[in-house]
């Protein structure tokens, strides 16, 4: 089932910011900070590249297009991408934070752990985005027992040109017994993850 909200309530910005950690990355401060520093970074001119920090790594190899986040959301470590040869060209960057990961393959064990991880971060996007923003609910996705996802996107906001448009952020919960993918993690998963695009110039 897909809903869409709009008009979400406003929540004054001022207070949100980062403070600094021992390793370098920066905590959120403030009633928004949580979401504050990456929607800024996201308006960038490369997106999220204030956010960017070292490599990561595959073995003693920098994976060139994969980099440390270098602000925490909800306490999650997070990973900024970049990702080409999208539609016309476009390039894709993101800034994913996973914000629960279960241990368990059992659908009750850890439920409430994740279902606390998903509101807490629900509740501030919808605190903090604004009326200029609308959300769209899913419940239902066939490769998982349980799903919940919630899509963010400016109101005003157009399709690209380019044939692809990527969703500007969402934030999902999910379960399965199963591994997800090729070897990926089975049990409950909360992710969070911002998202820009960049288009090609068009051709003359």
């Amino acid at each position: 089932m897909r809903v869409v909200i709009i008009g979400l309530s406003i929540l004054t910005l001022s207070a949100c910011g980062a403070a600094g950690s021992e390793t370098g990355t920066q905590d959120a401060v403030g009633p928004c900070g949580n979401i504050q520093p990456i929607l800024n970074a996201r308006s960038e001119g490369e997106p999220f590249g204030s956010l960017q920090g070292a490599n990561k790594m595959m073995g003693d190899t920098p994976l060139p297009d994969t980099f440390i986040g270098m602000h925490k959301a909800f306490g999650a470590a997070c990973t900024a991408s970049v990702m080409d040869g999208f539609g016309a060209g476009s390039t894709i960057y993101t800034y994913s934070c996973p914000l629960f990961e279960g241990n368990s393959m059992g659908r009750d064990a850890e439920r409430a752990d994740a279902e606390a991880a998903f509101a807490m971060a629900a509740s501030e996007m919808r605190a903090c985005l604004g009326e200029a923003w609308e959300t769209a609910e899913d419940t239902e996705n066939g490769d998982y027992q349980v799903y919940h996802k919630f899509t963010y996107k400016p109101v005003a906001m157009a399709d690209s040109a380019s044939g692809f448009t990527v969703d500007p952020a969402f934030l999902e919960m999910s379960y399965t017994p199963f591994m997800r993918g090729r070897g990926g993690p089975s049990g409950w998963q909360v992710v969070l993850q911002f998202q820009a695009q960049i288009d090609a110039p068009a051709e003359e």
